[in-house]
Parts: C-alpha cells; sequence; structure tokens
C-alpha cells in the first residue's frame, strides 16, 4: 500500500533540508505542556513518508487511534495525513515553523537518511524503560542505526520478489521461474535469457529474432521481458543486488571514499544498460515515463512477464489485479551469491518535537503484538516481530493473498542488503541526485555505447561531495 513511486523521483531540495537539520540541532523537552483543551498531551502522527494515505488506511488508522485514545486517559493520539508527493516538503514546512509532528510514522530509511540531524536518538527511551528487543531480529533493528544513533524501531519490513505473468510463460512454453532459493540455475543471466524470449515487437517476433525491431526508444515493442523500474531510481536499490562489499551503499565503510564505479556495480549498470539498449528486454525511459504519466503501475497492464517488487507494491496493485500471478527469488548473482532489497518502516520522533515522552507511549503501543499484527496489514508490511509472522501468514496474507506464494516471502528476508540501499550517507539528497541523474541517463541511452562513462563521472562528482563534507566534518 505504499505510495506510488515513479520512475522519476522529485529531489529534496538541499536548501529545504538545510532549514529541517537546523531545526533539529537544539535539545528539546521530552515532556512538553499538555496541547488539548481538555489537558490531555497531544501526540500528531505525521502520516505520508510512506505508506499510510488511501481512504482504506486513513479510516483503518483513525480507528486505532480510537482505540489508543479510549485507553490512555492523559494522550490524545491524532493524525496528519499528506500526500506522498507533497509529504516531504510540507514535513519540512512545519518542522521550520517550530510546530512539527510529535511522530513521523510510517518513515523509511530515506527518509531519515535525507535528514539526518532532524531525529532524535530513540536509544535512552529504551534504556530507560529497559525495552526487550528480543523479538525483533536484530539486522532490521541495526537497519534503522546511522553513525551510533537508533532512530526508530523496525515496525514492518517490505521484502522484494519477482513477480511473473503466468499468462505470457503459458503463451510462450517456458517454465515458471523456481521458488527454490538453492537452485544454482536460476541466475540473473538465466533471467536475461528468459526475459528476451519473452519480449516482443508489433510482428510477435521476440528479442532472440536477428529480425526483431524495438524501435528507436521502444515504441514498437508490445511485450517487456523484464521491469525494475519502480524502487532503485538513485540506483543504489538496483544495484545492491550485485552483492558489492557495501552491498546498497556508494562509498567505503568510513563514508570518506566513493565506490560507485566498483567492479560489481560497473558489471550490473553494464548488465542494465545492455538490458535496455542491446538486448531490448528492459523499457527505457521514454516508455516508463508514458506509462508513469498515464497512471499505470507496472505490470498490472498485462504487458510485463517479469516484475521485481516489494511486497508495498503488492498491497497496493494485487487485490486489483487481473491475471495470473506467481512469485520467485531474486536470482543468484554473477558471483553466486543473493542480496535481495528490504525496504523497512518505524516510527521517527523529530529532535524538535514537544511531548517526546508521550510520542514513545504511542510508538511502544503501535508495537504491542494485538496492534502491530493490525498496522501490518493496513501498512502491508511483515510485521517485524518474529513471534507475529506465522500469525500474519495465516490469518493476513493467506486470507488477502491466496495466490501469492508466501514462503518466497518470507525467505527473501534473509538475503537483506546490509547496508541497505536508503541508509545514511553524507550529504544524503545531494549523493542520491547525482545517482538519479545517473540512472535515468541510462535509461535514456546516454552513453549507452560506454556505460561505465557515466559510473566513472558519478564517482568523480560523489567524491567531490564527499571531500567537501568532510572539510567540515
Amino acid at each position: 500500500m505504499k505510495a506510488q513511486k515513479p520512475f522519476h523521483l522529485l529531489s529534496i531540495l538541499l536548501a529545504l533540508s538545510m532549514i529541517l537539520a537546523a531545526c533539529g540541532t537544539g535539545t528539546p523537552s521530552t515532556s512538553g505542556p499538555t496541547d488539548t483543551p481538555s489537558g490531555k498531551a497531544k501526540v500528531v502522527l505525521f502520516v505520508g513518508m510512506s505508506t499510510g494515505t488511501t481512504p482504506e488506511q486513513t479510516a483503518a488508522e483513525e480507528e486505532l487511534a480510537a482505540e489508543f485514545n479510549t485507553t490512555h486517559p492523559n494522550i490524545e493520539m491524532s493524525f496528519v495525513f499528506v500526500p506522498y508527493e507533497e509529504a516531504k516538503q510540507r514535513f519540512l514546512t512545519m518542522l521550520a515553523s517550530g510546530d512539527p509532528p510529535q511522530l513521523a510514522c510510517p518513515i523509511g530509511n530515506e527518509g531519515i537518511s535525507a535528514n539526518f540531524d532532524a531525529w532524535a536518538d530513540i536509544t535512552p527511551f529504551i534504556e530507560q524503560d529497559n525495552y526487550d528487543l528480543s523479538d525483533f531480529p536484530s539486522s532490521l533493528v541495526e537497519l534503522q542505526r546511522f553513525s551510533g544513533k537508533l532512530f526508530g524501531l523496525p515496525i514492518g519490513v517490505f521484502p522484494s520478489m519477482i513477480f511473473y505473468n503466468k499468462d505470457i510463460f503459458d503463451a510462450a512454453g517456458i517454465a515458471y521461474p523456481t521458488t527454490d532459493f538453492n537452485d544454482q540455475t536460476w541466475t540473473m543471466d538465466k533471467l536475461r535469457e528468459i526475459a528476451m524470449q519473452l519480449t516482443l515487437d508489433k510482428a510477435g517476433r521476440n528479442a532472440t529474432d536477428p529480425t526483431f525491431d524495438p524501435g528507436i526508444n521502444g515504441e514498437n515493442v508490445v511485450q517487456w521481458g523484464y521491469d525494475d523500474s519502480y524502487d532503485g531510481s538513485d540506483l543504489r536499490g538496483t544495484l545492491a543486488m550485485w552483492d558489492a562489499e557495501n552491498k546498497g551503499r556508494p562509498t567505503t565503510s568510513d563514508y570518506k571514499t566513493a565506490v560507485v564505479n566498483s567492479p560489481e556495480w560497473t558489471y550490473g549498470f553494464t548488465w542494465l544498460s545492455n538490458g535496455v539498449w542491446m538486448d531490448h528486454f528492459i523499457a527505457p525511459l521514454a516508455v516508463t515515463l508514458a506509462r508513469d504519466s498515464a497512471g499505470t503501475l507496472p505490470f498490472t497492464d498485462g504487458k510485463t512477464a517479469m516484475f521485481y517488487g516489494h511486497t508495498w507494491w503488492s498491497a497496493e496493485a494485487l487485490p486489483d489485479l487481473n491475471i495470473p500471478y506467481g512469485v520467485a527469488p531474486l536470482p543468484f548473482n554473477n558471483k553466486g551469491t543473493r542480496i535481495e532489497r528490504v525496504d523497512a518502516d518505524t516510527c521517527a520522533i523529530p529532535a524538535a518535537a514537544k511531548n517526546q515522552e508521550q510520542a514513545w507511549v504511542v510508538v511502544k503501543w503501535l508495537l504491542e503484538p494485538a496492534q502491530l499484527i493490525k498496522y501490518a496489514e493496513i501498512m502491508g508490511y511483515v510485521p517485524a516481530r518474529i513471534s507475529l509472522q506465522e500469525q500474519y501468514k495465516t490469518d493476513v496474507l493467506a486470507a488477502n493473498y491466496p495466490d501469492l506464494d508466501t514462503s518466497v516471502l518470507f525467505e527473501a528476508m534473509n538475503y537483506p542488503d546490509v547496508p541497505n540501499h536508503e541508509s545514511w550517507v553524507p550529504e544524503y539528497s545531494q549523493i542520491r541526485d547525482i545517482l538519479t541523474s545517473t540512472y535515468e541517463s541510462l535509461y535514456a541511452g546516454t552513453n549507452k555505447d560506454d556505460p561505465k562513462a557515466l559510473l566513472n563521472s558519478a564517482n568523480a562528482e560523489i567524491q567531490a561531495v564527499l571531500d567537501q563534507y568532510w572539510t567540515t566534518h
């Protein structure tokens, strides 16, 4: 149920980021004054940085708030709902005005990383309560910890997987992809081979045919073999699967050296470029922009054989999907390893917010098993508590998505991209902009005969950003 991520994502303005960072540098009161006429401490949850803003979701969230308010006489929990496309700027404006919400919930690593200094470290709250973390996978807890600060606890996880159109495979007489995570024949090269066979031009010829005619910008293709345009447009998400030393992070572990043109990322970037411009099984930018402009989700129009996406896309698209589908693991890469993208959401407390103690009470309540199982269903999460996963599998997934192979979904969580593709790096937004531009340049056909030149250029730009950053830090 995550808000749609179009191919061309709007960048966060650097000036606004600086405003937000400045708002978060003080040491605010953690007890704050009461805010309502009835004397209750107000805790406002800002919703829009991730999922949670569809009419069905907002109604269910309001029901949760009513339940909380009935059982907590001294706190009033409420929401501000903002469309995904407007949420970042609206949130920055609220913070700059001196009246921030008490929680950004849910929010992903990107929202935290882009404004690193704006968030409170929740470690003191955990320590004062001796809060038990044993029911949360330690790797997911670490996803929320950047540079020694813990910005939240994992609420829900969005694993990723390959979705495939059974009708397209059946029409071509090709066997469905495996669900066996140990099947070493399921590789990215095998995916390429199948995707080319399933890409068709207007004359019905597939991309392995010497007479196949894709047109100049894919305009003659009526069916595409593979799509991964929906969650990797800053490049980090797309290239994490190729298993560089720092997975989804474009720097070394000390954050001082750019490694965008590492051998693994260069291999993956070339594979992608060839898929668009040489093998023609991946749609170029003109095609994906036209799709996004028409408001069409990838895969759902029945014109794509395989799509790499997350469970937040599943909740958004599968209930109305009118084609038979299956799911498979992301294939092994050329190194013989598997690295699957993982998105995770949390509830973060702005460092400038009042009523932080009361905000922490709300977070703990949402994380209790009885509430978290409901919240996970609302948001399309796999709940982050280990003890809830079997219940979620039977009570939620089996009921809502009977055709979804849940074994693939849960097994995918064992291959996370750590460091995560949305983890913090210095000057996060500026580096993201460079990588987004590089990604779009590939899809637009810039330097398609020498894709490594694009990576080298991006690496040099990012190194300059890092060098400047470390002169003042």
